[in-house]
């Protein structure tokens, strides 16, 4: 096993999740119990999150379907992917960040621990100035293990490096300019994944010499075409550790103590992303960077892939919990979003009449990520409840 494949391994706590995909038969539909129980945080100024795109986890082995599905329309195991995640952080390394720089290599294995948690398939970036040994002193960084490797070099598949240089008012620039460079070592577009989600965490003081919306239009016409999205379906989401002033609306021109700036830049992609703001000012930068790993994990954790068998007919999907000794719980199919509130068990699909993802209510998203071990299943083929 390569290394950088075990140490994903050590950090996944939740459990794989599956599908199972019903066999066919030659009588009728076995019917789900139709008894199933049906039962902008201000200091970091995050907008309600969204969906976005995701899969669910490797494969298991076929079995009694359990949770009130009869087992005899258990079947086939469909194996698929787990939800692909690219976060890339670019750092602001100029001398009045050194403080900064400290808080993000103290907190990022952290960061990194509680994204692989949940089960995400994830890699981490930095575009920042690198340090060539743990004691080199200056306004470098040298990511330490587990996410970083030996003598602050790579830990792939998961860490990668850009060793870049990232002054006060240039990292959105710089976002454009390395990911395509002609220099291979700066070039960061051969780590990414077409079909996982980016995430940009810009840590800065300052604010950005290109405007927000020019960054948009040139990051979406990136090649390959549809990398980062489009205009009306974005792939990517930017958070923002800037000089905005903690409690403000954002976006807003009102800077923090010790910034040079507010970041109204950046304060625009992240709003325009569904992203987090929080301050630069902030000496502690955990609660931070936990912050943001909740709202990737919150996202991206609990929207799964409808499988193939399903988009035939999606009225005959049930999903299921199980716990780690447990039975498997039918959760209650509901029509959207807004039915969250009143059933705390639900879940939907992105879309009523083309199914892509099943999405996990946020109670039922937390539930399932609260305890490792937990299975989220997909039983395909059996007559089941209309949603509520």
């Amino acid at each position: 096993m390569a290394e950088g494949e075990h140490m994903t391994k050590l950090l996944l706590s939740l459990g794989v999740l599956t599908m199972l995909v019903a066999c066919g038969s030659s009588g009728s539909d076995p019917a789900a119990d139709p008894n199933a129980d049906p039962s902008q945080d201000p200091d970091s100024g995050a907008p309600s999150s969204g969906g976005m795109t995701g899969n669910l986890g490797g494969g298991g082995g076929a079995g009694d379907a359990g949770g009130g599905v009869d087992p005899n329309c258990a079947g086939t195991v469909a194996e698929t992917q787990k939800s692909k995640v690219d976060i890339v952080f670019v750092i602001d390394d100029s001398g009045s960040m050194t403080e900064e720089m400290n808080q993000i290599k103290t907190n990022v294995n952290t960061f990194a621990q509680k994204i692989g948690g949940t089960g995400l398939d994830y890699q981490v970036l930095f575009i920042v100035k690198k340090a060539k040994s743990s004691t080199q002193q200056g306004n470098v960084i040298c990511v330490p293990p587990p996410l970083g490797g030996a003598n602050c070099g790579d830990n792939a598949p998961i860490f990668h490096h850009i060793d870049q240089d990232v002054q006060s008012n240039d990292a959105l620039s710089l976002v454009l300019s390395t990911y395509d460079n002609n220099n291979a070592a700066l070039a960061w577009n051969k780590y990414l994944r077409a079909d996982s989600t980016k995430v940009f965490v810009v840590v800065t003081d300052d604010e950005s010499q290109l405007a927000y919306d020019k960054f948009d239009a040139q990051l979406l016409a990136k090649a390959p075409a549809g990398m980062f999205g489009t205009t009306t379906a974005r792939k990517y989401i930017f958070h923002s550790i800037c000089g905005w002033n903690t409690g403000q609306p954002v976006p807003s021109n009102q800077k923090c103590s010790t910034a040079v700036a507010p970041g109204t830049n950046y304060q625009e992609l992240s709003k325009l992303t569904s992203g987090i703001v929080d301050s630069v000012c902030k000496t502690d930068y955990s609660g931070v960077l936990d912050n943001m790993a909740k709202g990737i994990t919150d996202k991206l954790a609990c929207n799964l892939g409808v499988p193939m068998a399903a988009t035939s007919d999606p009225s005959k999907v049930a999903v299921q919990e199980t716990k780690v000794g447990g039975a498997a719980k039918t959760l209650t199919h509901v029509t959207d979003a807004s039915k969250c509130s009143s059933v705390k068990d639900g879940w939907y699909y992105d879309s009523a009449t083309a199914p892509k993802e099943i999405i996990l209510c946020p109670d039922a998203c937390t539930d399932a990520n609260a305890t490792a071990g937990t299975k989220i299943q997909a039983v395909v083929g059996c007559a089941v409840p209309p949603p509520k």
